[in-house]
């Protein structure tokens, strides 16, 4: 049978202090109750563990060896206690967060900062991808958090925000007062990634719908890669706000939102599924919301 964990803390103390009187006010416990408890010990080892005195109580030599495994337990449990509570309020682990490629440089910097900041012990990783390559990391659990569009997501995931779509061109292109259709954009010489990539995807249903066909002039992996080829002057591309916003703002590159209809994309928070999520993920989640907010108060897009 286990020994009573009560039971040892109440011998413990008695054994130290060398008093039952002492023992007694110091746990806030009767004498008879704290005698009743070290005979029920007693009873079930088999041993005495106290010796009685005119002065108080010694222990015996069982009840010495009693004594320091029962002090190395309660050490032990007084730790593990403490490490605990440390932990709740200073989550510790690694947390590996994905996100679509296009808004990884908006969103990835002030999410590191602010994860830094409140949670110095946990160990972010973040990596960037397309859609469907954030899609297979949730699904092997590579990562515990993806931002990325709500076509490929699992139906489980969160909304976060809408993102304005751009017309891209080199610095000087558009005027700040153009305007640019839907239908006209999609007859511009656009320079776009291969039909696994979300904007892609929706270009192609914008086209059935308009029942024309897009005009591609060159099909480039990458974003940065894209925005070189559109300074080149090879061609014009269609990218969210965010992918663009500081070239325009530094005057690299022009860009016009697109109307009638405004073209928008959504973000979603995708998670592994029926995979519990530790602190330093939850932690790490909530920072994600509060960023997303601030950039959406700040106009980078809607929040949902």
């Amino acid at each position: 049978m286990a020994l009573d964990l009560l039971k040892m803390r109440y011998f413990a103390k008695i054994a130290e202090l060398g008093s039952f009187t002492r023992a007694s006010s110091e746990l806030g416990v009767a004498q008879p109750a704290l005698s009743l408890h070290v005979r029920g010990l007693e009873e079930q080892l088999g041993v005495q563990l106290l010796n009685r005195t005119p002065r108080g109580v010694i222990a015996t030599e069982a009840g010495q060896t009693l004594l320091s495994h029962a002090q190395a337990i309660l050490r032990a449990l007084e730790q593990a206690e403490a490490a605990t509570k440390e932990q709740a309020k200073y989550p510790t682990g690694d947390v590996s967060l994905g996100i679509l490629s296009s808004i990884c440089p908006t969103l990835s910097i002030p999410v590191i900062e602010e994860c830094s900041e409140q949670f110095p012990n946990i160990r972010l990783t973040i990596s960037e991808g397309d859609s469907q390559a954030l899609r297979a990391a949730i699904d092997m659990r590579v990562h515990d958090l993806a931002v990325t569009l709500d076509s490929v997501a699992k139906p489980t995931s969160v909304p976060l925000f809408e993102e304005m779509l751009y017309v891209v061109g080199p610095s000087g292109k558009f005027a700040p007062d153009d305007t640019l259709t839907v239908e006209q954009a999609l007859g511009l010489p656009l320079i776009l990634p291969t039909r696994r990539h979300g904007i892609r995807i929706l270009l192609e249903r914008q086209a059935l719908i308009f029942g024309q066909e897009l005009n591609i002039v060159r099909e480039i992996e990458g974003v940065e890669s894209t925005k070189a080829a559109v300074r080149a002057g090879l061609g014009l591309t269609i990218l969210g706000r965010s992918a663009v916003h500081a070239d325009h703002e530094n005057r690299t590159l022009s860009a016009i939102a697109l109307t009638r209809p405004a073209l928008t994309r959504r973000l979603v928070l995708d998670i592994p599924v029926n995979h519990p999520l530790t602190r330093a993920v939850i932690e790490v989640r909530k920072i994600l919301w509060g960023v997303v907010g601030k950039l959406g108060a700040e106009g980078h897009w809607t929040c949902l």
